[in-house]
C-alpha cells in the first residue's frame, strides 16, 4: 500500500483517514495520493474514488444533492458522489465527500484551443437550460449572485494592497489599472437593475479552465460546483471573457462571434463590467494576501499577467468606452 501526503507529516490524521475510510469503502484501499488541500485521490482495487473535504456538513449535501439533481434533470457531463452510509466522514472539523473519479484524457484542458473554447460555452449553455428548471427549488438554498459585493471588496482590496504593488508596478501603471476598475465598478452599480432584466439559472461560479476536463473518450465534463449561486447567465459570461481574453489578444472582434456573446454586445452595461480588469485585481490580491510577494516565482507570473499583452488589453478597454461613450 502506497501513502503519498505530500509530507504532510501528521500521521495521526493518516490513520484517522485510512481507518475510517477503510469502514465507510466496500473495497480494499491500495493506495492514498494527497492533490491539494483537503482533495485526496484513493485508488481500491475496485475503482478509484477523489476525496474532497468541505467546510460543513450542509455544505457537502448540497453539492450531493445537486449534482444528482442536475444528473436526473439531463446533464450528464459531471461527476456523482458516492453514499456509501448516511454517517458523515469528518477529520480535523472538515466534512468529506467521496466523488467519482474521472479518468483525465492525456492532454490537459486549456482556453488556447478554439475548439476548446467553443465546446466550453457549448457545455456551459447545457449546463444553464438545466439549471434554469431547478432555481424554484434551490432559491432559498444557495447563495444570490452578488457581483456588486466582489467588486467593491476586490477594488478596496487592491487599494489597500497599492503601497506593496508598486514596489513592483510603475506607480502610473497601478493608478490605471485602478481607474478602469473605479470606472467600470460606479457605472454598474448605478445600471445594476440590468441585472433583473435577465433570467435566472444557477450559475457555475467559476468557469477557470481547470473546472472543465476531458476523460479518455475525449468528452467534455464540468466539474467543482463549490461556487454555484442563482442568478443571470452574464455573471459567468463575464468571468468566461475574462478568463479567455489572453488566449485571443484580447479580440473584440473574436469574443464577439463566439456562443453567447453577440447579443451582450448591444447592452453597455455588459461592455462596462468586461473592462473590470478582475484578473489582474484578483492575483495580486491573493499574492499579497496569502505572504506570497517574496516568492520569486509567484511574483513573476501575477507581473506577467499584468504587463503581457497589456497594451493590447488597454486598446481594448479604451475601445469599450468609445462604444459606451464615456
Amino acid at each position: 500500500m502506497i501513502y503519498d501526503f505530500y509530507h504532510r507529516g501528521d500521521d495521526t490524521f493518516y490513520y484517522r483517514l485510512l481507518s475510517l475510510l477503510e469502514k465507510k469503502i466496500p473495497a480494499q484501499i491500495l493506495e492514498i495520493n494527497r492533490i491539494r488541500n483537503d482533495v485526496y485521490l484513493v485508488k481500491t482495487k475496485q475503482f478509484w474514488i477523489i476525496l474532497k473535504g468541505y467546510n460543513s456538513y450542509q455544505k457537502l449535501k448540497i453539492q450531493e444533492t445537486f449534482t444528482r439533481a442536475i444528473k436526473l434533470e439531463g446533464f450528464k457531463q459531471t461527476y456523482q458522489f458516492y453514499v456509501f452510509d448516511e454517517e458523515p466522514l469528518i477529520i480535523d472539523k472538515k466534512v468529506y465527500g467521496m466523488i467519482e473519479y474521472i479518468s483525465p484524457h492525456k492532454d490537459s484542458f486549456t482556453y488556447n484551443s478554439k475548439w476548446n473554447r467553443r465546446e466550453a460555452l457549448q457545455l456551459l449553455e447545457q449546463y444553464y437550460s438545466v439549471t434554469e428548471r431547478l432555481v424554484e427549488i434551490y432559491k432559498y438554498i444557495l447563495p444570490a449572485f452578488d457581483l456588486m459585493k466582489k467588486l467593491e471588496q476586490r477594488l478596496e482590496e487592491f487599494r489597500m494592497n497599492r503601497p506593496i504593488i508598486e514596489c513592483f508596478l510603475k506607480k502610473e501603471t497601478v493608478e490605471e489599472i485602478i481607474e478602469w476598475a473605479d470606472t467600470s465598478f460606479h457605472y454598474v452599480k448605478k445600471n445594476q437593475d440590468y441585472l433583473n432584466t435577465q433570467s435566472n439559472v444557477i450559475l457555475h461560479g467559476d468557469v477557470a479552465h481547470h473546472n472543465f476536463m476531458r476523460d479518455v473518450k475525449n468528452q467534455l465534463y464540468l466539474i467543482d460546483f463549490d461556487l454555484i449561486s442563482i442568478g443571470p447567465r452574464v455573471g459567468d459570461y463575464l468571468q468566461f471573457a475574462n478568463r479567455i481574453m489572453p488566449s485571443i489578444g484580447w479580440s473584440m472582434q473574436q469574443l464577439q462571434k463566439m456562443q453567447g456573446y453577440a447579443h451582450y454586445f448591444k447592452d453597455d452595461w455588459f461592455l462596462m463590467a468586461l473592462m473590470y480588469p478582475t484578473d489582474i485585481l484578483r492575483e495580486w490580491n491573493r499574492l499579497i494576501r496569502n505572504k506570497n510577494d517574496k516568492n520569486a516565482v509567484l511574483l513573476e507570473q501575477v507581473y506577467f499577467l499584468t504587463t503581457d499583452q497589456y497594451q493590447k488589453r488597454k486598446k481594448f478597454y479604451d475601445k469599450l468606452r468609445q462604444i459606451v461613450g464615456i
